[in-house]
């Protein structure tokens, strides 16, 4: 996926089970092609460890901070990774986004002069329900993506701009106009919006379904959980039609 915005994500192992869920949420636009993840369990075996984290943070578009005392409290993450995450943010490299998962005093790091994320920096395991709190966090992060892309465009097409020979009504690349291709591009946000909501649901339901003891509401939790993987498939397929036609 070479267009794709590279996100690196700078955390501690002890965090672990919270950036899972992160990258569980930002599982859309991985599927649409327009982030790739890195983390250091991407490491493979043989690797030399600093030099594969290095490298995918020099040249990560977006660096995601997930901030705790555990991450403050870990040479490695603000030595290393945020003090050269936001030397690349301070330079226009990367966009450094700060992600609170934990209560923990971070005021006066170098990243407490940005927005962080969820809404009002509240920390994800505050939130009365934490899949509100991932959503929260996905949608800006994809807020950030979609800046970055158009800006990744428009210096692609100013690099490879001529002076037409005649002047026609615009079409894309796909042979689309920009109208049509601005009615895909909301059908798809409205579709990805669906898919989100969805996947929260789902997420309850197998939380839901994991604890109940009673039979009979099992089954039709079960059944819910079915239903929701089905749409689920089926807005995939959706979602993956637009995005070819938008080529």
């Amino acid at each position: 996926m070479p267009n794709a915005v590279k996100v690196f994500f700078s955390y501690s192992h002890k965090d672990e089970a919270l950036r899972d869920e992160l990258a569980t949420h930002l599982s859309m636009m991985k599927r649409q092609g327009v982030i790739e993840a890195w983390h250091d369990r991407e490491i493979s075996a043989g690797s030399e460890w600093a030099n594969a984290i290095d490298e995918n943070l020099e040249v990560a578009d977006i660096i995601l901070l997930l901030v705790s005392a555990n991450f403050l409290a870990s040479d490695y993450c603000y030595d290393k990774e945020m003090t050269r995450a936001m030397e690349r943010h301070e330079t226009k490299e990367a966009r450094v986004i700060p992600i609170i998962l934990k209560p923990t005093d971070w005021n006066g790091a170098p990243f407490s002069k940005l927005q962080a994320l969820p809404k009002n920096a509240k920390p994800i395991t505050t939130w009365p329900d934490q899949d509100e709190a991932f959503l929260n966090v996905a949608q800006g992060i994809r807020r950030v993506v979609e800046d970055i892309a158009k800006s990744k465009s428009s210096s692609s097409t100013a690099a490879g701009t001529t002076t037409p020979a005649t002047s026609t009504p615009a079409a894309t690349s796909g042979g689309l106009t920009e109208r049509q291709r601005r009615r895909l591009e909301q059908e798809r946000d409205a579709l990805e919006q669906q898919y989100e909501l969805i996947n929260t649901k789902l997420s309850r339901l197998r939380q839901a379904y994991s604890i109940e003891t009673d039979v009979s509401v099992k089954f039709k939790l079960e059944k819910q959980i079915q239903e929701n993987e089905t749409e689920l498939k089926q807005l995939d397929r959706q979602l993956e039609e637009i995005e070819q036609k938008l080529l």
